[in-house]
């Protein structure tokens, strides 16, 4: 599943982020060590860099542009954004990674400093969230902090929640219960012909914590192949059927309760916080998540009962979602 750019690949080849190629990365062969953890698994044909809609740069040299004074607009692990005259100023708390994002033009650059000890790459990962999430709202389409899995029917649910919300163990437990699954990051939402909307799901390794096998969190997390829990697969798209906001609450039972779609949009809003940060794009991407909150949306108590207990988050589920 997962595409490197081959070494001999010609300079304006870039990758393709999403399935019909709109949004793309090209990054310098010394600094795809950094970017790859980022990037996601799977085919990511070569395409033309020059005629991608928008397209992420990701070349080795110290940034060019200042980090600006004053409270970034949106920040993620140290790295933050500032909307200033039209365009993203992106940049890192040590001044090792920088660049911008032209809004209008659909071009983010991001010069990464490697010389001596590398940047970290969660700080590389939080550039190239911010930068993507930006273009990607140029194109319609939010980038949604979230993890997707798909029902039997075929419609994909939408896992939206911070760090640490269960997101990933309830899509490993519904994967182990036969769903397939998106993402458990990052997904784009988008309309499809006709209207619809769609989920497309950017895959990654899940980052699951080191006490599910024993039923028993570890408080610390690592990196894990999803492919192993089967028997649920993964698809690169669904339609979207509906929303689900996990937390935990360890010491209550797991239990679900239907959210009005204001509390769902709320929670969307929540969970895609580069949104208002471009008001060229914030009208459409507002639509979109008011029609994705109107689907069926739900809050999902995950209690201690439920972690790594495939059977008793689908007694949890069944009777809204006939889950069996």
């Amino acid at each position: 599943m997962t595409a490197t750019l081959p070494p001999d690949a010609p300079p304006a080849a870039a990758q393709a982020l999403l399935e019909d190629g709109s949004l793309a990365i090209v990054a310098d062969p010394g600094l795809r060590e950094l970017a790859e953890p980022w990037m996601p698994r799977l085919d990511r044909p070569l395409v033309s860099a020059a005629s991608a809609a928008a397209l992420i740069r990701v070349e080795a040299g110290e940034p060019e542009v200042a980090r600006p004074g004053g409270e970034p607009n949106m920040e993620m692990w140290g790295v933050g954004g500032w909307v200033l005259d039209g365009e993203v100023v992106i940049a890192g708390a040590e001044g090792r990674i920088g660049g911008r994002v032209e809004l209008a033009a659909g071009r983010a650059t991001l010069h990464i400093d490697a010389r001596g000890e590398a940047p970290a790459i969660v700080e590389v990962s939080s550039a190239l969230t911010i930068a993507a999430a930006l273009l990607l709202g140029r194109l319609g389409r939010p980038l949604v902090h979230g993890a997707a899995v798909v029902a039997r029917g075929g419609g994909a649910w939408l896992l939206a929640g911070g760090s640490f919300s269960g997101k990933t163990t309830t899509c490993v437990n519904l994967i182990r219960a036969g769903w397939d699954w998106l993402s458990d990051d990052h997904v784009v939402l988008q309309h499809a012909p006709g209207g619809a909307l769609r989920a497309e799901g950017w895959p990654r390794r899940f980052n699951l914590d080191h006490g599910y096998a024993a039923g028993s969190s570890a408080g610390v997390r690592s990196r894990v192949d999803p492919e192993g829990f089967g028997p649920g697969r993964w698809r690169r798209t669904a339609p979207l059927a509906g929303l689900i906001f996990p937390r935990v609450e360890a010491d209550l039972p797991t239990a679900v309760e239907p959210l009005h779609p204001a509390a769902a949009l709320a929670q969307l809003l929540r969970h895609t916080p580069w949104l208002l940060a471009d008001a060229g794009a914030a009208g459409p991407l507002l639509g979109l998540l008011q029609a994705a909150a109107r689907l069926p949306a739900f809050d999902l108590r995950l209690g201690r009962d439920s972690y790594c207990n495939v059977k008793t988050l689908q007694m949890a589920l069944s009777p809204v979602f006939g889950v069996s």
